[in-house]
């Protein structure tokens, strides 16, 4: 039973972060300090900001073209779908990147359209946005910021502004993880069954961290996105059964399992603790404090459950040579 458990939580961590990765075709952030808000609309669009400043989405029934940063055509909406100018230096410089991008020198040059949705909405990695970002100092709006658009051949455009919170005190978040983590190693390591509580106790706040991030909504939550939501929530159940199992060898090892995803996912979300917006379904303070816990709990499990099988082996080699 042991070895059925261990190849459903490998087989399903291995799936994991390719699904992760398949939202835009790079891994979301898991939190920022920047946030570029809309300010204006702009007739027969939808317009919404992904991930605090990072990406600019459409939704629009009208033929749309998007300009890039030198004046040349970016992007273009029309009843067939979304289509990308692979000639385009902004599609170059703003990493628009899973193509087969040949930019030209000249912002005049013909444009060569590559379909990338048949829809009538597109989110792209927009520099506009945070391009000031470096001027920021302190908490407040950092300055304005506007996108182009020409929609039904009309000049429009997209205004907002970029605002900025400061994270806040990082050290303190990272003090806590520490002494929650030294605290449970201490506990871990005399108790396997402290070990067991330990990672059962972590197990939802690591399942409840990861949901959080997938319902999230750039702006809506993918089809992809609830497919990695059933499979966190496979890979939980397997080690809930495994916890709960009758057989003690079974729990530590299981434990071990906890300890080793948790310390991954708490290092993978830690710009929680160094940020100030959580980009999760979540609140930004409930976020905060369930990667604290994932941290202290993930290394917590993890080296108990190393420290307490060589505490046990020691105390073996001792009886033995007593005997």
């Amino acid at each position: 039973m042991r070895l059925a458990l261990v190849a459903i939580v490998v087989a399903v961590a291995g799936v994991l972060p390719s699904v992760a990765s398949a939202h835009v075709g790079r891994t979301p952030p898991v939190a920022t300090s920047f946030t570029a808000r809309i300010t204006g609309s702009v007739p027969g669009i939808r317009a919404s900001v992904v991930d605090g400043d990072q990406m600019l989405w459409l939704q629009t029934a009208s033929v749309v073209l998007v300009p890039g940063t030198l004046g040349e055509p970016l992007l273009r909406f029309d009843r067939r779908g979304v289509w990308l100018n692979l000639r385009s230096p902004t599609a170059q410089s703003d990493r628009i990147d899973p193509f087969d991008l040949r930019p030209s020198a000249s912002p005049r040059a013909k444009p060569l359209w590559h379909r990338v949705s048949g829809g009538h909405s597109y989110a792209w990695h927009e520099h506009r946005l945070h391009a000031l970002e470096p001027l920021a100092r302190s908490a407040g709006t950092v300055g304005p910021w506007s996108v182009s658009l020409v929609v039904d051949g009309r000049r429009q455009r997209l205004h907002g502004v970029l605002e900025y919170r400061p994270p806040g005190r990082t050290w303190a978040w990272i003090a806590t993880a520490a002494v929650l983590a030294a605290a449970a190693t201490a506990a871990a390591t005399r108790s396997r069954a402290a070990l067991v509580a330990l990672a059962l106790g972590a197990t939802p706040v690591i399942w409840a961290i990861r949901i959080g991030r997938e319902l999230y909504g750039r702006p809506t939550v993918p089809a992809i996105g609830w497919i990695e939501i059933a499979l966190t929530s496979v890979v939980g159940a397997a080690l809930v059964y495994g916890l709960v199992n009758r057989d003690e060898s079974t729990r530590v090892f299981t434990a071990f399992l906890v300890g080793f995803g948790g310390l991954y996912e708490g290092l993978t979300m830690l710009p929680l603790l160094t940020h100030a917006i959580a980009l999760s379904d979540l609140p930004s303070i409930v976020a905060r404090v369930g990667e604290v816990l994932i941290l202290g709990a993930g290394i917590g499990a993890l080296a108990g459950s190393i420290l307490g099988q060589l505490r046990l082996s020691e105390a073996g080699i001792d009886s033995s040579g007593a005997a």
